[in-house]
């Protein structure tokens, strides 16, 4: 029996007996080759893939907000490969790395569902993000002190997601400082997710129980009222495709052939 996740406890995992492994690798590679295809059919040497790594379904959010993707890496191909880009907080602790990962190991992560969102960002943005990439601006912005729900105009920490729409944000600047990138966000509307909590009772004992979450970058004002505020997909995608209204943006998971909708029930690895 073996686990396997870069980004959750080693500890907190069952060990997986090999039928649930076989399962769970078939899922993966059949998820990577769909995710492939659609790159290929949309000419695209850039775009923004999302996964879903836990279940946000019993969280309450505003204005309506129903979420359902935790983790978005950016996707680049380079000398005929995809690789995807991404910040994960390794073993749940209290730092996130850069990793370059292959298609199939971006979905190697102990996921909730085996469903993914790619947002297809005009020929010009791409550009600008590759640019990023390779120039080392993406990786001048990373900042090793992670949180979960790390607040989006604050340095203080970073969470996987911020540092995605960092990178959008370098591409739409020029500029690798994280200060200047989150004024530019600002500045253009970025809308972050707002998670409602029970407030700072609730959130220092959250703060004690994990070494991934910290709430002292949000104001004050707002923890009072229990409204953390932080990116995910949903209000990253909806950044993106504001500022770049020829973006495009669609959905592919396990059983459902590529083009066809997906179920609105989470596609596990039971199913």
């Amino acid at each position: 029996m073996q686990t396997r996740s870069f980004s959750s406890d080693p500890r907190k995992l069952p060990p997986l007996a090999p039928e649930r492994l076989a399962r769970l690798e078939k899922l993966e590679w059949e998820l990577a080759d769909k995710l492939e295809r659609a790159l290929a059919a949309a000419a695209t040497g850039v775009a923004l893939v999302a996964r879903v790594g836990s279940d946000l379904s019993g969280l309450r959010f505003e204005n309506g907000e129903r979420p359902r993707y935790t983790h978005v890496g950016v996707a680049l191909r380079a000398g005929g490969e995809w690789r995807v880009h991404q910040l994960l907080n390794t073993d749940e602790g209290s730092e996130g790395h850069l990793y370059r990962h292959t298609l199939v190991e971006f979905f190697r992560d102990d996921p909730f569902e085996y469903r993914a969102a790619v947002l297809l960002p005009s020929q010009e943005l791409q550009r600008r993000i590759r640019w990023a990439l390779e120039s080392g601006a993406a990786e001048a912005l990373h900042s090793p002190r992670y949180s979960r729900i790390a607040f989006p105009f604050s340095t203080r920490y970073q969470s996987s997601n911020q540092w995605v729409v960092e990178v959008v944000a370098a591409a739409e600047t020029g500029s690798s400082r994280r200060a200047s990138v989150q004024r530019h966000l600002a500045a253009q509307g970025l809308r972050p997710s707002v998670l409602r909590t029970v407030g700072l009772v609730g959130q220092s004992v959250g703060a004690l129980r994990s070494r991934n979450t910290r709430f002292d970058d949000h104001p004050l004002r707002n923890r009072i009222r229990g409204r953390l505020a932080f990116v995910l997909e949903s209000s990253l995608s909806a950044y993106v495709m504001r500022v770049d209204p020829v973006c495009t943006r669609l959905e592919l998971c396990a059983g459902v052939p590529l083009g066809e909708p997906c179920p609105e029930a989470p596609v596990v690895a039971g199913t």
